[in-house]
C-alpha cells in the first residue's frame, strides 16, 4: 500500500474498517461538505472556516503515520483512500 506514491511498511498495522465506522466518516464528511457549501452560499467565510484548495492534497508523513494507533492510521487512510494505491 502507498500513500502519495510512499511505500507504507508492512510492519504498520493497519486494521479494517467497520462499516459502521465507514459510515461515521462518511457522515462526517458529507456534514463538512454541506457546511462549507452554506457558508459559501451566505458569503461567511472566512479564513478559519476556508476548506483546504482541492489542487493541494493532504500529506502525512510515514513517521506520522507510525505514531497513530492502529484505529487512528485506518481512518486517516481511509479519509485519504483517493491518495491511497495499492
Amino acid at each position: 500500500m502507498k500513500l502519495d506514491g510512499v511505500e507504507i511498511p508492512e510492519d504498520i498495522n493497519v486494521p479494517e474498517l467497520s462499516a459502521e465506522t465507514i459510515a461515521e466518516i462518511d457522515a462526517l464528511h458529507a456534514s463538512l461538505h454541506r457546511h462549507y457549501e452554506e457558508i459559501e452560499e451566505d458569503g461567511s467565510r472566512t479564513a478559519l472556516t476556508e476548506s483546504p484548495e482541492p489542487s493541494k492534497p493532504v500529506t502525512v508523513s510515514i513517521n506520522t503515520l507510525r505514531k497513530l494507533e492502529p484505529l487512528a492510521r485506518a481512518k486517516v487512510l481511509y479519509m485519504l483512500r483517493a491518495q491511497v494505491t495499492v
